[in-house]
């Protein structure tokens, strides 16, 4: 079956239904955006009247819809579709209403779903759900994608990839069973043999014959980062589980478990949190026919009405975490068909104004309790879609992110209460990828290309509130803030003024032209273990607070946050098992808080009440300062502050001298306590409450620069206040020539003293430089546990 010379289908095929003629039909629909083909523009059946969708009087051709049909619903007609079909449509058009029967069992196969701007997808509504002993199945065909030749079933030809999947212009109403909760945190730690399950609380809308999915809750131990042999993945222990029976908050498992998944725990052994298990069966199923095959993809876009909630969408998306590679079309010629076109995910929030809004309230969409199972590069994408609702949903077993906003200007979305599981694949060795998952090595599309990293929850900008979340297993982050100022690529930093601001319209958004994007509206209470690194922050301007999370069975990093002007975290509580940490490669520690990256500047840095327990490293403190910048404008003072809190690592605090800018450090009513570990040569050789570290020569160091370090309140122990000096500060240290040969002729000015040879006293006399630009007030004052002078110091005469 092909399209003849003249653009006409053969038809000798009895399975190819003649195309119904229409005039006014035109061959594409055209967004602010997209071009997007009229996968329905030539229907081989089309409604007559409103009807039953198995009743021949519902279709002009007097039968009813059959393999490679292009089906089209005409505007003013309410289909109600209420049979089971394995008949494979080319395509459906929606215009007028489709609905499905809430009371019956119900499947529909097809390729291609397109809702039409007038048109009204419903399968359950929130006044009448999917009934909970029904089901509806909407199997998305596996149909070869048109981009060489036009489809031979709709004359479609679609190099961009939009069809095979669901794209909705109108309103869509999906609701199944209710489920609350989706998910919910275990009340006794899950043993291997053990064939029944202890919750927390009792879930309502559980059944047997559900499947569930339980992380795996280990911390790995770290190998070496750099390695002669291939990466080695790590096989999680997570499980996939059915009920085979549930009674209040106990359940029974079909087979016993294989696998331990424990609690996390302090070092003295106390539980501090349990796992979660959550449930992945709706009694709506949106699939794809084959995984391995031609996946479908649903893309909600344009002034889409979307309300969905109690829905699985399974084996969806066809953007991989690989290269991005797409379709090129130079003045209306395809010059590239691309192998992996952006922009086809599981569930896309594409350019989703939603409804026009006078009232600017309420949410412009909805998708709530909804299961996303095995999907490509990311399950749940919000892109350039505003005022949203994505709450309560299980995202499990997904390549690059599990929940993300694409272009950076995303503005007051709410993320709550949602469990994300299995995100990329976790390694044995140090994960370190790229600006943490943008524009890594192999990607020709740069900043283009990002979210491929493994990385639960991936925020491009930071307007949003978060709440509510757990993350577990992901590869590299659970909780990733990557922001831009300007967004990734080319976006436009635009964002709208009020709900349902038209795209079209630029008068109805305000572009934010400052440097630094928004600050983040809300991130707190929410919760990841057993991933590579808690929260990763950076690139992202003046952040906001952070507050009220729990992180444990860290493996590498708890918090990471450079290369932001200014960030906040309150009550923050991260804990890893130091027994574990204790097994790392020695040259591989793992750390609790990360702000030390030599090559990224930091800014003003607050924590208060923190603990941080059972790491290598408690604190790695910033070396590289952000340098006075004036196009920046006025920016905060260089201080990391820590007031209030718990360390207790085999090294708590490690203090760099800086490379560039002065920098100020105070931990005020900070308690420190050593944990046990083996000797680590590149950290300390015992455990220790503070380390130094003098930074090495090269380009921007700048070892003679100000650095200033108070303790207020040491071990919370009240008036007992020093500051604290390096060895490399005592008045006799002899600065050591340090050179970084920008040229023969030219070794670097800032480095050195200006006459070598010079103790720190000598030079500061006669050239006015010292190490860190101050001489130690102290050399006989020192606790075993601190590397460097603790000179007394009384803060009511420092701080005036």
């Amino acid at each position: 079956m092909c399209a003849n010379q003249e653009g006409e289908l053969d038809s000798d095929n009895k399975n190819l239904h003649p195309p119904v003629v229409l005039d006014d039909e035109p061959a594409v629909i055209t967004t602010a955006k997209d071009v997007v083909p009229n996968f329905v523009a030539r229907p081989t059946i089309v409604s007559k009247q409103s009807g039953n969708w198995f009743d021949p009087a519902t279709w002009q051709e007097n039968r009813i819809p059959d393999t490679d049909d292009v089906v089209k619903v005409e505007r003013g007609h309410a289909v109600h579709y209420n049979g089971i079909s394995d008949a494979a449509l080319a395509a459906l058009g929606i215009r007028g209403t489709l609905t499905f029967d809430t009371g019956a069992n119900t499947r529909i196969k097809v390729g291609t779903i397109l809702v039409y701007r007038q048109g009204k997808l419903d399968i359950g509504t929130l006044s009448s759900p999917v009934a909970p002993f029904a089901t509806a199945e909407i199997i998305i065909a596996n149909r070869p994608l048109a981009v060489f030749s036009p489809d031979p079933a709709t004359g479609i030809y679609d190099p961009q990839q939009f069809g095979t999947g669901i794209v909705a212009f109108g309103e869509v109403n999906m609701h199944g069973k209710g489920m609350t909760p989706t998910w919910v945190r275990l009340a006794q730690e899950p043993r291997a043999g053990q064939n029944t399950l202890t919750l927390e609380a009792s879930p309502s809308g559980w059944s047997a014959g559900d499947k569930l999915v339980l992380p795996d809750t280990r911390q790995t131990p770290l190998i070496r980062k750099w390695q002669i042999e291939p990466i080695a993945p790590i096989a999680l222990q997570l499980e996939e589980l059915i009920i085979a029976d549930i009674s209040d908050n106990i359940i029974t498992l079909s087979q016993p478990l294989q696998y331990d998944h424990l609690g996390g725990r302090d070092t003295d052994g106390n539980i501090i949190a349990m796992p979660h298990i959550g449930n992945l069966t709706r009694n709506i199923v949106v699939r794809s026919e084959d995984p391995n095959g031609v996946r479908g993809h649903i893309m909600f876009t344009e002034r889409a009405n979307v309300d969905v909630r109690y829905a699985a969408f399974v084996n969806m998306g066809r953007t991989t975490a690989l290269p991005l590679d797409n379709t090129l079309i130079e003045d209306g010629t395809v010059t590239h068909i691309g192998t992996n076109q952006i922009g086809r995910y599981p569930v896309h929030m594409h350019h989703l104004m939603g409804p026009i809004n006078e009232a600017n309230d309420g949410y412009q969409f909805v998708f709530a309790g909804n299961a996303v199972e095995n999907g490509a590069k990311w399950g749940i994408t919000v892109h350039n879609s505003h005022f949203g609702l994505v709450d309560n949903n299980v995202v499990y077993d997904v390549e690059g992110a599990g929940i993300i906003t694409e272009e950076g200007n995303e503005r007051e979305n709410v993320f709550s209460n949602n469990f994300v599981v299995k995100v990329g694949t976790i390694i044995a060795s140090n994960y370190d990828p790229t600006y943490g998952g943008v524009a890594g090595d192999g990607r020709p599309l740069k900043f283009a290309d990002f979210g491929y990293e493994g990385s639960a929850l991936w925020f491009t900008g930071n307007n949003d509130h978060l709440t509510g979340n757990v993350a577990a297993n992901a590869a590299f982050a659970g909780v990733m803030y990557n922001a831009r100022s300007r967004g990734f690529w080319t976006n436009q930093p635009l964002v709208p003024n009020f709900r349902g601001a038209d795209i079209d319209d630029l008068t109805q958004w305000t572009e934010y032209s400052n440097t630094w994007a928004p600050e983040i509206k809300l991130s707190k209470h929410n919760e990841v273990y057993a991933s590579s690194v808690g929260i990763w922050v950076g690139f992202a301007g003046i952040i906001g607070n952070i507050s009220d999370y729990l992180l444990w069975n860290i493996k590498q990093t708890g918090l990471y946050s450079q290369r932001n002007v200014s960030a906040s975290y309150h009550n923050i509580t991260m804990i890893s098992d130091q027994s574990v940490s204790n097994q790392n490669f020695i040259g591989t520690i793992n750390k609790g808080i990360d702000l030390a990256n030599p090559n990224y500047q930091s800014g003003h840095t607050v924590f208060k009440n923190i603990r941080v327990e059972g790491f290598n490293l408690g604190v790695d403190l910033p070396a590289f300062l952000q340098p006075e910048d004036p196009q920046l404008g006025e920016l905060p003072s260089k201080v990391t502050f820590i007031d209030n809190g718990y360390l207790r690592n085999y090294v708590n605090v490690r203090e760099h001298s800086p490379i560039m800018a002065p920098k100020y450090t105070l931990l005020k009513d900070v308690e420190f306590v050593q944990n046990a570990g083996p000797e680590n040569k590149h950290l300390s050789l015992t455990p220790a409450a503070i380390v130094t570290l003098m930074e090495r020569t090269f380009s921007l160091t700048r070892a003679t620069n100000l650095s200033r370090f108070f303790v207020w309140n040491y071990n919370k122990q009240q008036g007992d206040n020093f500051e604290m000096f390096f060895y490399e500060q005592a008045p006799g240290y002899v600065m050591e020539e340090r050179r970084y040969p920008l040229d023969a002729e030219h070794p670097h000015p800032y480095d050195n003293c200006p006459t070598v040879g010079l103790t720190n006293q000598q030079c500061w006399d006669q050239h006015g430089v010292a190490m860190l630009r101050k001489i130690a007030t102290c050399e006989d004052t020192y606790r075993s546990e601190i590397q460097g002078f603790t000179c007394p110091v009384d803060f009511s005469d420092e701080l005036q």
